[in-house]
């Protein structure tokens, strides 16, 4: 089987219905159905948490009462890692997590009627002064991704939606942006008595991977502690606040946050990468293929050929060929 054979015969399975032995049993209430669905450990990854169970249970309970569709919400980087050379556009990675994340979602539709919306959120915005991203990166990422989903609704499986939402369209002027974020970054140095916040190596190492430096930025000493005061502080702007009281919002992430309130799904069945940080690549099985996502160290070290790719209707400069793992 080729890239190419696989990636159609993907695409044209993805509408089925699950198997007989995913669908309800015949005693259990549509709550409990669902929540079963949402924590089935073939799309979960590592445990939940207390946080995490107490916000699934109460939120599948409001919709299952209001009849609302389950939001499965991402909220992510919402550019393509710049240190690769598929930047600043999507590759196979965005395209194998909407795989997986289908997947997930119709074993839910099919269990209750109002079905699934897979509600993708951009921190766009933020990255651009974070990671000193240029819009104009942030505008073709995006582009790209919508783009892809519209390309993908023909074969979407009855009940489940995709929804892209960009941090950068909630503002008319984007300058109310960082006014949100400088009162925000006020606030937190005021809460540590003026210190910035302690790192730890993991965080210094984070910031290093993902901040493309200004010139003359390192030679600050103090340069990663004010990234990372920056990086809390967007999360208790008013605007990303109003995205996480959303109600009926139940908050997905690929890899784990201790004491966090979210389904820690990876990004494929195999792959915990963030998909926007990372690059897709297929693997050989005796049957087909594993989707994968690799992060930079992981690419560092893959040895793959390339196989051409011609998927109708789908364009964009990294996806007319992938890695097939040696």
């Amino acid at each position: 089987m080729t890239a190419q054979e696989y990636l159609q015969s993907r695409l044209a399975a993805l509408s089925e219905l699950p198997a007989s032995s995913e669908s309800q049993p015949p005693q259990q209430s549509v709550e409990d159905a669902v929540y079963a669905k949402l924590m089935s450990k073939k799309f979960r990854k590592l445990k939940a948490t207390p946080a995490c169970v107490e916000a699934v249970k109460r939120i599948v309970k409001r919709t299952a009462d209001t009849q609302s569709p389950i939001v499965l919400s991402t909220l992510f980087g919402g550019n393509k890692l710049w240190r690769f050379d598929e930047a600043p556009d999507i590759d196979w990675a965005e395209l194998f997590n909407l795989f997986y994340y289908i997947e997930w979602a119709k074993t839910i539709a099919a269990v209750y009627k109002p079905g699934v919306i897979l509600d993708y959120y951009s921190q766009d915005i933020s990255v651009e002064s974070l990671n000193n991203v240029p819009r104009s990166e942030t505008n073709a990422y995006s582009a790209g991704y919508r783009a892809m989903i519209e390309w993908l609704k023909p074969y979407l499986p009855t009940g489940v939606q995709i929804r892209y939402r960009r941090h950068l369209e909630d503002f008319a002027n984007p300058n109310d942006y960082y006014d949100e974020l400088e009162a925000a970054k006020a606030e937190i140095l005021k809460e540590n008595g003026g210190a910035y916040p302690k790192m730890t190596d993991a965080m210094r190492a984070a910031t290093a991977l993902n901040v493309r430096l200004k010139p003359g930025q390192d030679a600050d000493p103090l340069w990663q502690e004010k990234v990372e005061l920056e990086h809390q502080a967007i999360f208790r702007t008013p605007t990303l606040g109003k995205l996480f009281a959303e109600p009926d919002r139940i908050s997905l992430c690929p890899t784990n946050y201790p004491d966090s309130n979210s389904i820690t799904t990876g990004s494929t069945r195999r792959s915990y990468a963030k998909f926007w940080a990372g690059v897709g690549a297929l693997e050989k099985t005796e049957n087909g293929f594993h989707e994968l996502i690799l992060t930079p160290k992981q690419l560092e070290t893959a040895t793959f050929d390339w196989q051409g790719v011609n998927l109708p209707g789908l364009s964009g400069k990294n996806l007319s060929r992938i890695r097939v793992l040696r």
